[in-house]
């Protein structure tokens, strides 16, 4: 259990090397982390052969493979495989194992080491992600470590309280109109000047509940003389490499 940044993919990669499994399954859930993935474990393991399944990619006769969620919990794809066919496998994102998708990859597969990586551990529904393997934790560096050890950028968070429109609390649970309302982003650009920015400029995150919320709220933004882009899963890789954050 680690913070996204502190080498998580490098940490499994070296495990593996570790390990030495004739064959290594990497699940991820985005074809580009299953990409970047492979390619660190290029680097630490170039004698072995390496796969993609993804799309339209069906690399399964290497000897690590890496593939999407989406496209291994398919009837034509998993069985592609024996259930013993790995010894090792990677879960990437193991918080989701309670999702029907990632079940039925880890009820299906049988390998002699199974790894789950995760930054988020702690689930709402309390599903038991730490049963399949055994309650074993191999490692953890939670945030504030990952931030003592400066294996991370030091950040500010803010919370900014709800406001009240025509007497409506608004909330990620609220009417759209509400959502997106001159006087919510007033208030957003407001609470972000009042708290101030290290550096020569602001450069901000800010999360929302829904794709079209981020769409018009962006609008609004740029309306008002700020630099900012939408991002959601849409978004091409190239997209959120360029845009302004």
């Amino acid at each position: 259990m680690t913070r996204e940044g502190t080498g998580k993919t490098y940490l499994s990669a070296f495990d593996v090397r570790n390990f030495n499994p004739s064959r290594c399954l990497f699940v991820v859930h985005r074809e580009q982390i299953a990409k970047d993935a492979l390619k660190s474990f290029k680097k630490i393991m170039p004698e072995k052969t390496y796969g993609l399944i993804s799309g339209n990619m069906k690399e399964i006769e290497k000897d690590f493979v890496f593939t999407t969620i989406q496209s291994l919990s398919r009837d034509n794809i998993l069985n592609s495989f024996s259930s013993d066919h790995f010894d090792y496998i990677i879960i990437d994102e193991a918080h989701h194992l309670g999702a029907n998708s990632y079940l039925k990859i880890i009820n299906y597969f049988n390998p002699k080491f199974l790894l789950g990586m995760t930054a988020t551990p702690e689930r709402t529904d309390n599903y038991d992600i730490f049963k399949p393997f055994d309650y074993n934790i191999a490692y953890e560096i939670r945030l504030q470590d990952a931030l003592k050890e400066d294996m991370l950028c030091p950040f500010h968070y803010f919370g900014i309280n709800d406001i009240t429109s025509d007497n409506h609390i608004v909330s990620d649970f609220s009417d759209f109109n509400l959502l997106i309302a001159d006087e919510r982003v007033n208030h957003i650009i407001d609470k972000t000047e009042y708290y101030g920015y290290s550096g020569d400029k602001l450069c901000d995150i800010i999360f929302v509940s829904r794709n079209d919320e981020a769409i018009e709220l962006q609008k609004k933004l740029n309306n008002k003389g700020l630099s900012t882009l939408a991002l959601f899963g849409k978004n091409t890789p190239i997209g959120k490499r360029n845009g302004n954050r």
